[in-house]
């Protein structure tokens, strides 16, 4: 299940997509941890957070996946199901 993440204290959801993209930040070297002031790494929680809570509702939104079931057996025709976002229907 995707979650954005919400702050729990001074730190970010486990296993959020906001504390994914903060991981990813300290490894490429982007922040420094130890170096932001308490208001900065808020500030930028919350914007991460946000930023995944955008991301997650336009995936919900627009997403369609397309499954073709028995592709490769013989003698029988492929059947594909479309699967829409919140604004389409399954079909």
């Amino acid at each position: 299940m995707l979650k954005p993440g919400f702050l729990v204290g001074d730190f970010l959801e486990a296993g959020s997509m906001a504390e994914a993209i903060e991981l990813a930040m300290v490894e490429l070297e982007l922040i420094d941890l130890d170096e932001e002031t308490p208001e900065a790494a808020e500030n930028r929680r919350k914007a991460l957070i946000a930023i995944s809570t955008g991301v997650i509702r336009h995936l919900k939104a627009n997403i369609e996946i397309t499954v073709a079931v028995n592709r490769f057996g013989a003698g029988i025709p492929a059947a594909a199901t479309v699967l829409s976002g919140a604004a389409g229907a399954v079909k």
